[in-house]
């Protein structure tokens, strides 16, 4: 039985749809065309219908990103197969380790006492990790060929795309006697190289980039789409749900595809 997604997933899942319409409508696809093309990719680990998507479309246009919701389910709040902690923990290490095979991350988080045997099905990790495009498959088609880039990108307006990246900065002993090490979080335009806020912080947490977004926001306005690498705090659901209010897009760079992201670390150095 297929585990049910959660409001929140489903309406990420469905402004993604949305917006990739909207991406293809403005390379002068009809939105026919469109939705017949968002039918055959899966949105959240699901394929839709062209008809559905089309309202999903529509209804995200004409009302934002809250109307994408659905109503909170009768068994909401019932014990699922995994927990939210155990699903955590899963898409961490395959992130981190993607090379692992699936039955390698459900041992070495059985080890570590994450997940507790008899829980879970080995089919429920399975359909969670295709969920989140980390499945075995899918990491392999997102893979990048040897040799790395084989094509430069650049946009053509200011605003139209901004990268964002952490680096390490150097190290500070304070009045305390407390070392500590810092992070550089900044945020580049693509077009003009401009530089939106960069900042140095205490610690790599979300709310650290968030408040270099927000100042880079006020002083640069919207962008319409922000690319990041796949880290914990950039593919987190909260950064999902504050670009999805935004109307920012928000994209992640493939795995083994750091190269990608090669203009922030050259203008941070």
């Amino acid at each position: 039985m297929e585990q049910p997604i959660n409001s929140e997933a489903l309406a990420l899942a469905r402004h993604a749809a949305a917006s990739w319409i909207q991406e293809a409508l403005k390379q002068n696809f009809t939105l026919a065309r469109a939705t017949a093309l968002a039918s055959e990719r899966p949105w959240g680990g699901k394929c839709y219908s062209a008809s559905t998507l089309e309202s999903w479309y529509y209804l995200w246009r004409h009302q934002g990103f809250d109307a994408l919701h659905r109503q909170p389910r009768k068994d909401k709040g019932a014990r699922k197969a995994l927990s939210p902690e155990a699903c955590q923990a899963i898409l961490e290490l395959r992130r981190q380790y993607p090379q692992l095979t699936i039955q390698v991350v459900v041992r070495r988080l059985l080890a570590q006492g994450t997940l507790q045997a008899g829980t879970f099905s080995l089919p429920s990790v399975y359909r969670l990790l295709a969920a989140h495009q980390l499945d075995a498959r899918s990491l392999k088609h997102q893979a990048p060929a040897p040799g790395g880039p084989t094509k430069a990108f650049e946009c053509a307006l200011a605003n139209e795309l901004w990268m964002t990246d952490m680096m390490y900065g150097p190290t500070l002993k304070l009045a305390s006697g407390q070392v500590i090490q810092t992070r550089l979080f900044g945020l580049l335009d693509d077009c003009s190289r401009l530089v939106p806020h960069a900042q140095y912080y205490a610690t790599e947490k979300l709310c650290c980039f968030l408040d270099c977004f927000r100042q880079g926001l006020a002083q640069r306005g919207f962008p319409d789409k922000l690319y990041t690498d796949r880290g914990k705090i950039f593919t987190s659901y909260h950064l999902q749900i504050v670009c999805a209010n935004l109307g920012v897009r928000l994209c992640h760079a493939q795995p083994y595809a750091a190269w990608s992201k090669g203009k922030v670390s050259y203008y941070a150095s």
